[in-house]
């Protein structure tokens, strides 16, 4: 039996990987029509299209500028809760505003957590994360005191039971009992 080769020939074919084109209407790029898909067509409508979702920690909740917000219950030191946020895609937590302040206050109901900001690099010169400096706050009266000359008080907590307000805490033990809390990461 003898072999027979085919070869089949395309030419005039030109596909633009991507592309959706309505076969009845080409692409007009005069109108400013692109060929590629339209990213919001595989997300929610006006949703980026590759939108995290706030999930993890112990609980998690959103603010009103879609920032996620996750408590971890099992105290660490600060260090400790910073790597473990970068760990979970965040970091600790940025407040700048009341209504995040209720947000993450929700999370840390009945109990003391670290939020993002120290004043390690200068003392009273509180700044978050990300460098910047505090444009909103909610200390208790007389916090931030510095453990009252006592002692190192460099970070930040959010009081869960005393309705959201933040004191100055250590970062990390000594003295005893105190610089371990529970920690609120963002994203």
């Amino acid at each position: 039996m003898g072999r027979a080769l085919v070869v089949v020939l395309f030419t005039g074919c030109v596909a633009e990987i991507g592309a959706t084109q309505d076969a009845a209407r080409p692409i007009d790029t005069s109108r400013g029509e692109s060929g590629t898909p339209d990213a919001a067509i595989d997300g929610a409508p006006d949703a980026p299209p590759d939108a995290r979702i706030c999930a993890g920690g112990d609980a998690h909740a959103t603010d009103a500028t879609g920032s996620c917000f996750m408590i971890f219950r099992t105290p660490k030191t600060r260090a400790a809760a910073q790597t473990d946020c970068i760990v979970n895609g965040a970091q600790l937590a940025i407040i700048t505003s009341t209504q995040t302040n209720t947000v993450v206050t929700t999370l840390a109901l009945g109990i003391d957590a670290f939020i993002g900001a120290t004043d390690v690099a200068a003392e009273g010169t509180y700044l978050w994360p990300d460098g910047t400096a505090l444009t909103f706050t909610n200390f208790r009266a007389g916090e931030p005191n510095n453990g009252n000359g006592s002692f190192q008080e460099d970070c930040l907590i959010i009081e869960g039971a005393r309705n959201g307000t933040w004191d100055d805490r250590p970062c990390a033990p000594p003295p005893v009992g105190t610089g371990s809390y529970a920690y609120v990461c963002q994203f």
